[in-house]
């Protein structure tokens, strides 16, 4: 082996030692939001980045021939051969943090490539305190990163950040992640993370931007050696993805909106606060009811092992595989049933949320009879995976189960909708961004769902609350970016010109005329941090308000 190679290797070796020192507790409880990116990169979402595509401008006097590229745990690292000086001599040089500057990448990218180039390197700002200087201790330690500010480029295309949102800076995070979300132990790929940005306080988070592999990171779950042994790591850092996502089904796909709050614990953790071998059923003052209890199988898996009672009374039909992910014998089985006593030393994470999405149901009754409702059941069919959700029932009397006789068919679901008891916290967060929908009913069994709390002043109905909530069935957006991807589904009110029936849908019922736009219905993945930055950056040609 040559010097300059046994140079290269000493200073691996040195760095995974050191950064691979750690005990094996579990990080403490957190508090925080979830998310529904992995990477939150936006357009260049699923990109993995070969290592060895990577090229570093010369300095000034010297001559560079190959640069090589590495992962030490959560640190990029560049080593450049050069020579320098007459004669010349060689001069192996190494490169991280703000030495990166101008390095350029290539990677796959839609049947091409995409140039990326760091722009940028300071200390990682983390999201939950303290944040570690970036002292050559803290960092051969991996107690302090490197966080970069990248653009992105195709051929056909000029340069545009790569994080577009949040705090604008990523992280180079070792191996690959497959497009459903898996990640993918790969030791000549990284990728870069975008960092959310907290704007609300260490006790409230509220997070803009981003994406979960990132906030694994700062919540104590890299997936590279540290506290745990690197393949435990990587375990738990899969688990902490898909929990914060909410990726039941192990898909890449989210069932949460963006800033859901959450809180989440290893089982120990969980299991010191529970009795008799039990979670608790909820956290903090706030409420947090629990979500789900998520299991890192033997064939290396993350499912839920099982969901709270509350996440199956508030699941929408985006979540239809939940019930062919979960393990057979606990299929349908609420988390508060299960005996955890025998699981403490299992790879498991236990989630809390306040679920501020609910589905939204359009329900049918005869020709002209409509409710649009958050008030739902589900019915659960069998089929050959097992017990599966089939559909919704409508529960107008808000007791949980569904209403006898089930007079009303139910026709779409619209989307999901911002729930009634929306924390205080985020509705001063979104502000005017979000609206009150509110609803309406007739001594006749006629419904009305508008933006009005006068009920547009329509003779014979009036505001009808259920169990407090004074009448609002949940909020929605009142401004959207309309050019942006993901735009959201207008919801609209329409009315039948002759049977006097009014309708609130995404869709025109037969035979009605359009009243008016009441609101934009968020889309699941795209909410509320994400959309409340790009919100407040829209030109007023962009903007669609309703007042």
């Amino acid at each position: 082996m040559s010097t300059r190679k046994k140079t290269w290797a000493r200073w691996f070796l040195g760095a995974v030692v050191l950064g691979g020192l750690g005990a094996g507790a579990e990080p403490p409880p957190t508090n925080s939001a979830q998310g529904t990116r992995l990477h939150g990169s936006e357009r260049f979402e699923s990109i993995n980045i070969p290592l060895a595509s990577v090229e570093s401008p010369p300095p000034a006097g010297m001559k560079c021939t190959t640069s090589k590229a590495g992962m030490v745990g959560g640190r990029l690292v560049v080593a450049q051969h050069c020579t320098t000086g007459t004669p010349p001599a060689p001069v192996l040089r190494f490169l991280d943090g703000p030495g990166l500057v101008k390095t350029t990448f290539r990677a796959p990218f839609e049947g091409r490539s995409v140039k990326l180039v760091i722009e940028e390197a300071r200390c990682h700002e983390d999201i939950t305190a303290p944040t570690s200087a970036c002292t050559p201790e803290l960092l051969q330690s991996g107690a302090a990163h490197w966080e970069f500010r990248v653009t992105a480029s195709t051929d056909d295309s000029n340069a545009v950040p790569l994080c577009p949102l949040g705090s604008g800076f990523a992280l180079a995070v070792p191996h690959a992640w497959s497009a459903g979300g898996e990640l993918t132990p790969n030791p000549d790929y990284f990728t870069f993370a975008c960092a959310p940005k907290n704007e609300g306080t260490a006790s409230q988070p509220f997070f803009v931007g981003g994406g979960v592999i990132a906030k694994c990171i700062d919540w104590g779950y890299p997936p590279w050696a540290g506290a745990y042994p690197e393949a435990t790591a990587r375990d738990y850092h899969q688990l902490c993805t898909r929990m914060a996502m909410a990726d039941y089904c192990g898909e890449g796909r989210s069932n949460t909106l963006d800033g859901t709050p959450l809180v989440f614990m290893g089982v120990q953790n969980a299991l010191a606060r529970g009795t008799e071998g039990h979670v608790p059923t909820t956290q903090g003052r706030e409420g947090y009811a629990l979500e789900a209890v998520w299991e890192m199988s033997d064939c290396g898996e993350v499912q839920p092992l099982c969901l709270g009672k509350k996440r199956w009374d508030s699941l929408s039909m985006e979540a239809t595989c939940v019930n062919r992910a979960l393990t057979p014998a606990v299929r349908r089985l609420p988390c508060e049933s299960l005996n955890l006593s025998n699981m403490g030393d299992r790879t498991l994470l236990v989630s809390y949320s306040l679920f501020i999405d609910h589905a939204l149901v359009t329900f049918q009754r005869g020709e002209t009879g409509f409710v649009t409702t958050t008030a739902v059941s589900l019915k659960m069919a069998y089929t050959a995976g097992g017990l599966d959700v089939s559909g919704y029932s409508v529960d107008l009397d808000g007791d949980g189960l569904a209403d006898e006789p089930a007079s009303f068919v139910s026709l779409r679901m619209e989307g999901p909708l911002l729930s009634a008891q929306l924390p205080a916290s985020l509705q001063a967060r979104m502000g005017n961004f979000i609206k009150p929908l509110y609803r309406c009913a007739t001594s006749s069994g006629r419904f009305l769902l508008t933006d009005s709390s006068a009920c547009d002043g329509v003779p014979g109905y009036y505001l009808k609350a259920l169990n407090g909530d004074r009448g609002i069935e949940g909020y929605l957006y009142s401004a959207v970016d309309s050019t942006s991807a993901g735009q959201r589904r207008p919801l609209t009110l329409w009315r039948h010109p002759t049977a006097l029936g009014y309708a609130t849908s995404t869709e025109a019922p037969p035979g009605f005329v359009f009243v008016r736009e009441l609101g934009y219905l968020p889309a699941v993945g795209q909410l509320p941090g994400r959309d409340l930055e790009s919100a407040a950056v829209m030109e007023g040609k962009r903007t669609r308000a309703f007042q």
